[in-house]
């Protein structure tokens, strides 16, 4: 029962966690955009490196994410339509 509970709390703490993370990611971009207005080189080589760091990810990563992501959507929808999920 302990960790039914626990596993509950932490996938009620996962979904908001991750868009908190997509919100900062989108948000990175207004200082970025002021540093590019003071400083355009340093905001140039910022830009580089977070897309060698994201170019660097493997594929597999990226369709991985996507089918988790996916498939938790359509489980959840599914458990909805079927009232066992609230």
């Amino acid at each position: 029962m302990a960790a039914t509970t626990a596993l509950r709390r932490y996938v009620a703490l996962a979904r908001p966690t991750f868009l908190y993370v997509m919100y900062a990611m989108i948000l990175w971009a207004i200082p970025l955009g002021l540093l590019a207005a003071v400083r355009p080189a340093a905001a140039r080589s910022m830009t580089e490196a977070i897309t060698a760091y994201f170019t660097g990810l493997p594929e597999p990563l990226y369709a991985l994410f996507g089918a988790a992501y996916l498939g938790y959507t359509a489980a959840r929808q599914y458990g909805k339509a079927r009232g066992t999920d609230h």
